[in-house]
C-alpha cells in the first residue's frame, strides 16, 4: 500500500517535508502545497518548493492549481526541465478564494470548463506531453461541489483522460473538512476510473488506516494522509513497521522543525508556524481539558523564548498512551 503525504497549504511545505523525512521517513511521495502558475512559479515562495536542494532524498510531486491549460503547460515544462517526472492537478482545494475563480474544487461545478482544461493538458498541440511524453499527470479531487449529483458529471469528464493516479477526497466543496466523508461516492469512484485510485480523508490513526485498507483491499493503490500526519508525524513509520512514536521523538521532531523554520525565516515566524502545527499535534491528548489548556498555553506564548518555555511545559504534561504512542 503506497503512502503519500498530502499537500497542505502553509504546513507541508519543503521545511516540514525535510524534517519529517529525516525523522521518520516511510513516505512514498511528498506532494507540494499547490503552486499557482498564475503567480509565476519562479517567485521565491514557489521556487523554494521546487529547488532540488530542498527535496533531496524525497520523491516530491509538484501540485499545480489553475484552470488555464496554457499556464499549466508553461509551468509544467519548467517543472519538467527541473527533472520532475510527475505533476499533480488540484481539483480539491475548497477555499472560497480559490473556488470562486473556478479553480480547485470550484471547477467541479463546471464540467465543460474542466473538459477544455484537461483537453489542453493531455491532447492539445501545446501540451507538456508533446515535449515530455513520459511526464505523468495525476489528479487530486473532491467528489463534487454543492451536491452529490455533481459527481456523475465530473466523473464523466475525468474518466476520459489518462491520469497516472487519481487521489479522491470523498467530500464536496461545501463540506470543507467537516462532517463524515461520503464513502458511497468513493465506492462508486472505485468502479468508474481505470486510473489507480488513492484514498484521502480523515486518516488520523492506525485504526483509520486499517479500516480503509480492509474496506478497499484490491480497489485502491494507496492512501494520502495530511492532517493525520501533522498530528502524528510518525504515522507513516507506524503503518510500515508498527513502531509508535515516543514523547522524546515527538519533541525532537518539533524542536528540529522550529530550528529549520528559524533558519529559513526568523524566530517569530518559526514560533507562528509551530503554533499551527500544534493545532493538529494536540489531537494526541485525549483529555479535552488538558488538550485545550496545553494548546492555549502554546498559542498565547510570545516570541522564541515564550514558545520554548510553553513547549517545555507541554513536554512535561503529555503522557504515554499504549495504543497510539502518546496522549
Amino acid at each position: 500500500m503506497k503512502l503519500y503525504l498530502a499537500p497542505m497549504e502553509e504546513i507541508t511545505g519543503y521545511v516540514f517535508r525535510n524534517v519529517l523525512w529525516r525523522h521518520f521517513g516511510c513516505v512514498d511521495k511528498y506532494f507540494t502545497p499547490f503552486i499557482s502558475p498564475d503567480n509565476r512559479i519562479t517567485k521565491k515562495k514557489y521556487g523554494c518548493e521546487l529547488l532540488s536542494a530542498n527535496n533531496e532524498g524525497m520523491n516530491t510531486v509538484p501540485q499545480l492549481l489553475t484552470n488555464d491549460p496554457a499556464l499549466f503547460n508553461d509551468a509544467a515544462r519548467t517543472i519538467a526541465d527541473m527533472g520532475y517526472e510527475e505533476i499533480n492537478i488540484n481539483f480539491g482545494c475548497p477555499s472560497n478564494t480559490v473556488t470562486g475563480k473556478f479553480k480547485g474544487s470550484g471547477i467541479l461545478r463546471a464540467p465543460e470548463m474542466m473538459d477544455r482544461f484537461l483537453d489542453g493538458v493531455f491532447s492539445a498541440h501545446g501540451s507538456v506531453l508533446a515535449s515530455y511524453p513520459k511526464m505523468r499527470i495525476s489528479l487530486k479531487t473532491r467528489v463534487g461541489y454543492n451536491d452529490e449529483t455533481d459527481f456523475d458529471k465530473a466523473a464523466e469528464v475525468l474518466k476520459r483522460y489518462p491520469f497516472s493516479e487519481i487521489t479522491i477526497h470523498p467530500r464536496l466543496k461545501k463540506d470543507m473538512y467537516g462532517g463524515k466523508p461520503r464513502m458511497e461516492l468513493f465506492d462508486r469512484a472505485c468502479g468508474l476510473f481505470g486510473a489507480k485510485i488513492i484514498y484521502n480523508g480523515d486518516i488520523a490513526s492506525i485504526q483509520d488506516f486499517n479500516d480503509i485498507v480492509g474496506r478497499y483491499k484490491g480497489k485502491i493503490e494507496g492512501v494520502m494522509i495530511g492532517r493525520g500526519a501533522v498530528k502524528n508525524p510518525a504515522i507513516f513509520r507506524q503503518i510500515r513497521t508498527g513502531k509508535k512514536m515516543t514523547k522524546e521523538e515527538l519533541f525532537s521532531f518539533l524542536d528540529d522543525l522550529f530550528e529549520a523554520y528559524k533558519e529559513e525565516y526568523d524566530a517569530g515566524n518559526a514560533a507562528a508556524k509551530l503554533k499551527e502545527v500544534w493545532s493538529y499535534t494536540v489531537g494526541f491528548i485525549q483529555d479535552e481539558k488538558e488538550r485545550a489548556d496545553i494548546y492555549k498555553m502554546i498559542v498565547k506564548s510570545k516570541g522564541e523564548n515564550g514558545y520554548r518555555d510553553a513547549s517545555l511545559v507541554a513536554r512535561g504534561r503529555i503522557k504515554i498512551n499504549s495504543t497510539e504512542g502518546l496522549q
